[in-house]
């Protein structure tokens, strides 16, 4: 019981000291992980383990288009908001005809992106405005993204 307590102590420590762009990789990170979770319970037919990581990833991938700010975002905002909404949709699909192919698709799109803030953010300190050099970067993974699809 102590290490499920201390577990959750430090994951909160981590979250609530983490800046915000290490924050918005570590949602990636989860929408991947829970994804592949949820994939492998379809795969095993583990129906209810697919259930509740596909859920658990629909979550994070609405809480990263409500947390879109289109006013400092522009284009950009309004481009994830769109990939992401058609994540949202593809992902009520593959649960509606259990398509571990769709969430496959999806896990790529977000892999997509997830590799493009990795690289702004590991390659400097995310400012607290988007910056141009920011914004192309972005604008470069979700025209990939958007060509892919």
């Amino acid at each position: 019981m102590y290490g499920k307590n201390a577990h959750n102590a430090y994951q909160s420590v981590q979250i609530t000291t983490t800046d915000r762009g290490r924050l918005l990789l570590m949602m990636y990170e989860g929408a991947i992980k829970f994804l592949k979770q949820s994939k492998a319970g379809l795969e095993a037919n583990d129906m209810a383990k697919f259930c509740r990581f596909l859920s658990k990833g629909q979550a994070i991938i609405a809480e990263l288009m409500n947390t879109l700010d289109f006013e400092k975002g522009g284009k950009i905002a309004r481009d994830l908001d769109r990939l992401y909404d058609f994540m949202l949709f593809y992902l009520t699909e593959a649960n509606l005809y259990r398509d571990a192919k769709r969430i496959t698709r999806v896990i790529g799109l977000i892999e997509t992106i997830y590799s493009a803030y990795k690289e702004i953010i590991e390659g400097q300190k995310m400012p607290a405005e988007t910056s141009p050099e920011t914004s192309e970067k972005v604008g470069e993974a979700v025209r990939r993204v958007q060509i892919s699809l």
